[in-house]
């Protein structure tokens, strides 16, 4: 299932990178005739095989304008920062960070290790965190100043990246192994590595099970708060909890087999995760750390996204091309929306109210919206070449 696609191109790759970064610079247009936009009202859509963003406007659900992110990067997530004057995007095939000024277009290119795809942004908006799944590491990159100041070495496949909200600590999962980095914001060194999960004994004895078919952890999930991390194990198809002020796994969660990751709900209470090995979804009362609730799923499961203030979830079953409902508040399954044939549905955001849903279908390069209330769809075609990622600003964000 979602098992990652363990350096699925390192052979295209033919030389190495060094540690020393490098920037170059170029700027492209979507169009002569450029959008203007106001970048907190439209939905940026990823397309890995078209190198590109696709800018659509939430009011119509109408495609605004195109950003080009450089020839053959297949970019694999962008994310803007708060304020909307930057949009970045990993370029995985080509291994450098686009640096989108969306005001002027101006598009910085930074080189980074082999293979980066997953990032965030600290709240401040100085600091990019990506991981190189190729290498091992992580690339802090100064936003403003465009450059690689710190490679930070010692992880197994970094994938999913969180930072605090006050900035202070970055989280990053390793999909290779049972563990998850801590990076040290203002020293920035990999301050602690925390064990995750019962599989992690076995590696622990065997060191070289760190690099075979681990189904590792996919992505730590934070409280609204910021107060403690949920970062599922695939292999011991349990969820840890971690305290973010000092840094422990204070408990431990049973959930389904393959859990994917955890995903929070708009108040906080609750934690969704589906189980890609048997087909269920496991929901944790963050109060209690225990699993209130376990409903059936989808096959390959790729996503969750809460509605309405978090009273409807949605989740993503991409082998089925089907969405499953769940109502949160009564704990009930409600329906499977089939939304149509090879579709290939990814990643999802749901917009700052809580009304909409916007799902990326890279198979069939369109973008689905969902209406939170009555539950129907609409297609949005030829958003661009296997979109991958949709982002918002101030919207539940996540990748794959």
């Amino acid at each position: 299932m979602l098992k990652r696609l363990r350096l699925f191109n390192i052979g295209i790759f033919i030389f190495c990178m060094s540690a020393t970064s490098w920037i170059f610079a170029s700027v492209s247009h979507a169009d002569e005739k450029q959008a203007s936009f106001d970048p907190k009202s439209v939905v940026f859509v990823t397309n890995r095989d078209s190198s590109d963003i696709t800018i659509i406007d939430m009011k119509t659900d109408k495609i605004i304008d195109r950003i080009a992110c450089g020839d053959w990067s297949n970019p694999h997530m962008a994310v803007p920062t708060l304020d909307g004057k930057y949009l970045l995007a990993t370029g995985t095939n080509s291994n450098f960070v686009a640096i989108i000024d969306l005001k002027t277009r101006e598009v910085s290119k930074v080189r980074l290790g082999l293979m980066p795809e997953h990032f965030d942004i600290t709240s401040d908006g100085k600091y990019a965190y990506i991981g190189n799944m190729g290498i091992g590491a992580v690339s802090v990159v100064d936003i403003e100043e465009k450059k690689e100041i710190s490679r930070i070495s010692g992880f197994f496949e970094p994938h999913g990246i969180v930072c605090l909200p006050n900035s202070s600590k970055v989280y990053v999962s390793n999909m290779g192994a049972h563990e998850v980095g801590v990076i040290d914001v203002e020293k920035q060194l990999l301050a602690k590595r925390l064990e995750v999960g019962s599989a992690y004994v076995m590696a622990r004895v065997d060191m070289d099970n760190k690099l075979s078919e681990i189904v590792g952890i996919a992505n730590p999930t934070l409280t609204i708060d910021g107060r403690y991390a949920y970062a599922a194990d695939g292999d011991s198809n349990q969820v840890a909890v971690i305290d973010t002020i000092d840094d422990s796994v204070v408990t431990t969660i049973p959930v389904g087999d393959e859990p994917w990751r955890a995903y929070a709900s708009p108040d906080g209470t609750k934690m969704v995760v589906p189980n890609n090995g048997d087909q269920t979804v496991s929901v944790i009362d963050t109060k209690t750390n225990k699993v209130i609730a376990t409903f059936p799923g989808g096959e390959d499961m790729t996503g969750v996204n809460f509605v309405n203030g978090g009273k409807k979830a949605y989740v993503i079953s991409r082998a089925e091309n089907a969405v499953y409902v769940i109502d949160m508040e009564r704990m009930k399954e409600l329906k499977r929306i089939k939304l149509g044939l090879d579709l290939d549905l990814e990643t999802a955001s749901t917009t700052p109210d809580g009304k909409k849903v916007y799902i990326a279908a890279s198979r069939r390069n369109s973008v689905y919206v969902l209406d939170a209330d009555t539950d129907n769809y609409k297609e949005i075609p030829n958003v661009g070449l296997s979109p991958w990622a949709v982002t918002i600003i101030g919207g539940a964000n996540y990748c794959h």
